[in-house]
């Protein structure tokens, strides 16, 4: 997206080839979402969240819940087919470029703390890495809800590495945002206002506490 505006008749967004126009804007843009929301006046510290994970092998279904560690940078899983999912550390990442990648320092810290936490898996093969840019929130809770700025523009974005768990309930509260302009879940601590103000830096940590 090159850009986006508030119309008459809604919003009209622009890459270098297509001219988009809605009567809804929704701002998932993971890691660019804080731009589309500089567009529309509202300023947010996202930053980039570079996880650092790593996949092994397929073997016998053992780990039947995710498990993570606050402040133990450390979280396992493991998938039906047998392959367990964990991480831990940050990878490399330029979000302007939106290129990533892991980093094998990171890689071999986060087997050592995966380790310590399910011994069972040593000896098990990791068969690959990977990472991504996600967004990050100073206080680790994402912005969902209307704009404060431009009627119809719906925030969802800033899910600190939570993305996966709550993606199916997010999408049920756009709907519910957009077809009855209100949802039946709480939206208060995730209203994107919350930061109107903030003193502080993109990547600085609050420990949960406004600005």
């Amino acid at each position: 997206m090159i850009a986006a505006e508030r119309t008459a008749a809604g919003f009209e967004t622009r890459t270098e080839n297509l001219v988009v126009t809605s009567r809804f804007l929704v701002n998932c843009a993971g890691i660019g979402a804080g731009r589309i929301a500089a567009l529309f006046g509202e300023i947010v510290p996202l930053a980039p969240l570079v996880p650092n994970m790593l996949v092994s092998e397929p073997i016998p279904f053992f780990v039947s819940r995710s498990i993570g560690v606050c402040g133990g940078d450390v979280y396992v899983r493991q998938v039906a087919r047998g392959n367990v999912i964990f991480g831990g550390g940050r990878g490399w990442g330029d979000a302007e470029l939106t290129r990533s990648r892991p980093v094998t320092a990171e890689s071999l810290g986060g087997m050592a703390r995966t380790l310590d936490l399910v011994p069972a898996l040593k000896g098990t093969h990791v068969i690959r890495t990977w990472t991504g840019i996600d967004g990050e929130m100073p206080d680790d809770i994402p912005v969902i809800g209307h704009s404060v700025t431009a009627p119809d523009l719906i925030h969802a974005f800033g899910f600190s590495g939570h993305g996966f768990q709550l993606g199916p309930v997010i999408g049920e509260i756009i709907a519910e945002l957009v077809i009855e302009g209100r949802s039946s879940s709480p939206l208060e601590p995730f209203r994107i206002g919350r930061f109107a103000g903030w003193k502080g830096t993109p990547g600085e940590r609050t420990g949960g506490v406004e600005h």
